[in-house]
């Protein structure tokens, strides 16, 4: 088992481990203990750039079974990638995941995220209501931000309950309704006049006027 990594984000080198241990048909489990991440984490980066390819041999079929995926895909690892069949007669449509192409779509939306593109009425009301509906089943904040595609930050998310944004209430979130606003503790007002005379440049000119050495 490998050291915990210091970096925070997936590198190539995590994903092409991960192909290559889905090739080999590892868990999820033991591949986040190899590259030192967690199990949910490594679900959520191969079900969100899974690559869908066609067979074409079954495109002068014409069959329905050609364009649904396997059954056997509605559970990990999700991907056709350990898949003995993979290469073979299988007519169902397969989808797989792959290290290069996972990091180029993970960098363009890098670029993206810097170029600080706004965020537009249709996302927010999108992740707006992915929140309401998983909260209403007793989710936490954090672990629907995990486990699904929300279009901002958890910061986000806060600042927008906060402004009473979000179709769900501080009530909702436990933590939130827990704890007191914390009181701000203002520092007492001195008047300028005061200051005249106290400041360092006039310390500095008594310490030379009175040639005080330290």
């Amino acid at each position: 088992m490998s050291d915990l990594r210091k970096h925070k984000h997936m590198t190539l080198d995590d994903r092409v481990e991960i192909q290559e241990c889905l090739n080999k048909g590892v868990s999820f489990k033991a591949i986040a203990r190899r590259i030192g991440k967690d199990p949910a984490t490594v679900s959520k980066e191969v079900k969100k750039h899974i690559h869908i390819k066609e067979n074409p041999n079954n495109k002068q079929e014409g069959t329905t079974v050609a364009k649904k995926p396997c059954p056997l895909l509605s559970k990990a690892p999700f991907v056709c990638n350990p898949c003995s069949k993979k290469h073979l007669g299988c007519g169902y449509q397969k989808q797989f995941y792959n290290a290069q192409a996972a990091h180029r779509e993970y960098e363009a939306l890098l670029v993206e995220a810097r170029d600080g593109i706004a965020l537009t009425r249709e996302t927010f009301f999108v992740g707006d209501k992915i929140i309401a509906q998983e909260m209403k089943k007793g989710q936490r904040l954090y672990h629907v931000m995990e486990t699904h595609d929300i279009p901002f930050s958890k910061s986000t998310a806060y600042r927008n309950l906060h402004k009473g944004y979000l179709s769900v209430s501080k009530l909702d979130f436990p933590r939130v309704a827990r704890f007191k606003p914390r009181k701000q503790h203002k520092e007492d007002y001195i008047p300028k006049a005061a200051k005249v005379g106290r400041t360092y440049s006039d310390f500095r000119v008594f310490v030379e006027e009175n040639n005080i050495k330290s």
